[in-house]
């Protein structure tokens, strides 16, 4: 610091003696003189001489992109008051058509209904005799005012008159007895096995056509069917 202090001082005195010869650096060095005197006193330049420290560049915090599209708000899970879970509703089950089942399945007596609808084969037999040794009676017994004519096949025409009976006897079987009306009319005849060997066959009269007939079978185990 000393050292320094000496050499202004010097300066100062040099600058002295040159300002007094020369008026015009006279005015100069008195400026610079001034100012030195300044520097001096304050112990550096002058203000607005020196530069400002630099400072250390700050490095700005790189941008973070942000996306600007707004987020979906989610729907709230709703919730029943009183924090029971509400039912769901399950969806009604499809009914399958039922599939259709066959008649009388499974009923014995929706099938016995049906097995009595079934109309025989055959005619059922319309009365029964018992033969005794293969031989049988008949006993013609004519209700009506009309008189009958008959016929054992393989034997002779007969008449029957009115409200008359007549019995025949020791008969083979199978046989067949024919009858008719000589005035066209209609018969309704009803066999009956009134003992084991004889057969009672009783004539009346009728207007319905379906059951009028015109002959009488018997078979060898004494079933009787009208014809």
């Amino acid at each position: 610091m000393t050292s320094d202090s000496n050499s202004q001082e010097i300066m100062i005195q040099y600058l002295s003696k040159l300002v007094e010869k020369t008026p015009i650096v006279s005015t100069i060095c008195s400026s610079l003189m001034m100012g030195l005197i300044t520097v001096a006193l304050a112990g550096g330049p002058p203000p607005g001489t020196t530069k400002p420290p630099t400072q250390p560049s700050r490095k700005e915090p790189a941008e973070v992109e942000e996306n600007t599209e707004p987020r979906r708000r989610q729907p709230p899970a709703s919730q029943p008051s009183g924090g029971q879970e509400k039912p769901v509703e399950s969806e009604p089950e499809r009914s399958e058509p039922r599939r259709r089942q066959p008649p009388n399945v499974g009923n014995p007596g929706g099938q016995q209904q049906e097995i009595n609808q079934i109309p025989p084969q055959f005619p059922e037999p319309a009365g029964r005799v018992t033969p005794v040794e293969g031989l049988i009676t008949l006993r013609l017994i004519n209700q009506t005012d009309a008189v009958i004519r008959y016929q054992v096949i393989g034997g002779r025409h007969r008449t029957l008159g009115e409200r008359s009976v007549v019995e025949i006897y020791e008969l083979p079987v199978p046989l067949t007895l024919t009858y008719q009306r000589p005035d066209g009319g209609l018969l309704l005849v009803s066999p009956r096995g009134i003992s084991p060997r004889v057969l009672e066959v009783r004539f009346n009269s009728t207007e319905n056509f379906d059951l009028d007939t015109k002959s009488l079978n018997i078979t060898g185990t004494g079933g009787v069917f009208l014809n």
